[in-house]
């Protein structure tokens, strides 16, 4: 017996299929269990899913019996359609080699959600496909959405929770400090960190805004790069810095605007990176490097947002200390003498106002 085009055998598959996935807590697990029960239901010999956005980035296509130099191809396809008019799906040619057809092709349906499509589900048919096939995929299509939702509505919250925590972090560390530099340097580390990224910098201008100056250099090439100047209209630095917006460069090597010298001294070979301007109001601070994702991955749009978010935190972090380094030198130094530093709990270094310079202001 029949019942909306489908045998009692297939919607015992569908059932199984949708116990599978509400099983599964991972993106992974999930993709697998669901394509590999697909290519049964479906008699298919690949399955994919493809997805817009996820968490972690490099999570966003999944497949089942394709042959290694197809994927790229449907990868592509899939991604052209997602970009295209979901509701006008056409049937992709494939160069999978089927037994039964000389040719297949890759049916893409969207996985309609309450707000957006998050991605496409994908059976390879051969060229006489059957009605049967079309119906099952669209009645497992609400049983992979629910639970991919889900999912990615668990990951877009942990990473919410994670990025407020390195805010925090970086701004309670930014307060607390009583060296500028040290903090900083532990500011670095947190980026590196975030974005798992080799390297990271800050590049600050001179007093006369003419050429930048590493403050604070974190990885391999910190040695060359905390005695470097360069004119602060070159490089990508110098861009960034006019145009004030922030930018992933994922192929540094390519952009006319890169400036290598640094590469050629150090022996460092920068692949990507992550510019973010520094400006602590209107005034023009320097600008935040975050130098090489780790195992060659490129940067992504959210980790840019995320470091732009802590930039302010940066920039009137320094701009603070520059302000204070010039009254510590103009007070302390004028009027309590060139050892005013010697058993201060707050010395000279400092960027937080010294024990000596405040209790002379109360006296005041």
């Amino acid at each position: 017996m029949q019942e909306s085009g489908i045998s009692a055998a297939e919607a015992l598959s569908l059932l199984e299929l949708a116990e599978t996935a509400s099983r599964a807590q991972a993106l992974p697990d999930l993709a697998e269990s669901f394509l590999h029960g697909l290519e049964r239901l479906v008699q298919t010999p690949a399955a994919v899913l493809y997805l817009e956005a996820t968490a972690p980035p490099d999570q966003t296509f999944f497949q089942t019996g394709l042959p290694p130099e197809t994927v790229p191809i449907v990868r592509s396809q899939c991604a052209a359609q997602f970009q295209s008019d979901l509701n006008k799906a056409k049937l992709q040619p494939v160069p999978i080699p089927l037994s039964h057809s000389k040719e297949a092709y890759l049916s893409l349906s969207p996985l309609h959600g309450p707000q957006k499509v998050p991605g496409l589900l994908g059976v390879v048919l051969p060229e006489h496909r059957s009605d049967t096939a079309r119906v099952l995929v669209n009645k497992a299509i609400p049983l992979l959405a629910y639970p991919l939702r889900q999912i990615i509505d668990r990951l877009e919250y942990e990473r919410q929770i994670s990025n407020l925590n390195i805010y925090l972090n970086v701004s309670s560390m930014i307060a607390q400090a009583l060296d500028l530099r040290d903090a900083l340097e532990a500011v670095l580390y947190f980026c590196m960190e975030a974005v798992t990224a080799e390297a990271a910098s800050v590049l600050l201008l001179d007093y006369e805004k003419q050429n930048f100056r590493f403050y604070s250099a974190e990885g391999p090439t910190k040695p060359v790069l905390l005695t470097a100047t360069f004119p602060a209209d070159q490089g990508l630095a110098g861009n960034i810095l006019q145009t004030q917006q922030s930018e992933i460069i994922n192929d540094v090597q390519h952009d006319p605007r890169f400036y290598g010298k640094f590469d050629g001294e150090s022996g460092f070979h920068t692949r990507n990176m992550i510019v973010i301007p520094l400006t602590a109001g209107e005034e023009k601070i320097g600008v935040l490097e975050v130098l090489n994702k780790v195992g060659g991955a490129p940067f992504n749009e959210e980790e840019r947002l995320m470091l732009q978010n802590l930039a302010e935190e940066i920039a009137f972090a320094i701009r603070n200390g520059k302000m204070f380094e010039v009254v510590v030198k103009s007070y302390c130094k004028q009027r309590q003498g060139l050892n005013t530093c010697k058993g201060c709990k707050r010395p000279l270094g400092s960027w937080t106002p010294c024990v000596k310079y405040r209790e002379a202001s109360i006296e005041v």
